[in-house]
């Protein structure tokens, strides 16, 4: 699951500490080429999300469950680039006025042998 299954949740889990009901977007992809389809996939990715938590439907796996948070954490394991970084901070913006969080970051997977 990934950028590329947009109508998939990556993974899902509480931070109990907030209260906070947690998204995780996987995007294992390099940003070098097809930039714009790129941040297509990701904005596809990030509007399913919204609509997720917009219907409730995350009251599958959390029944009787109410939740005061919602935030969404895009793992990149490539560096994004400038546009994707203006894209996510102008989508900060607006699902800040939805009471969704968006955090991201770049994880680097470096296995030791």
């Amino acid at each position: 699951m990934s950028v590329k299954d947009p109508n998939k949740i990556d993974g899902m889990g509480i931070d109990e500490n907030t209260n906070t009901l947690v998204f995780l977007i996987s995007d294992p992809y390099n940003w070098v080429i097809q930039e714009y389809e790129h941040l297509k996939g990701l904005q596809s990715k990030i509007n399913n999300y919204v609509g997720y938590i917009q219907n409730k439907g995350y009251r599958a796996v959390y029944r009787n469950r109410e939740f005061d948070h919602f935030r969404i954490e895009i793992a990149f394991q490539y560096q994004y680039t400038e546009n994707c970084e203006r894209f996510l901070n102008a989508g900060r913006r607006q699902l800040k006025e939805l009471n969704i969080q968006l955090k991201y970051q770049v994880v680097n997977h470096k296995t030791e042998v």
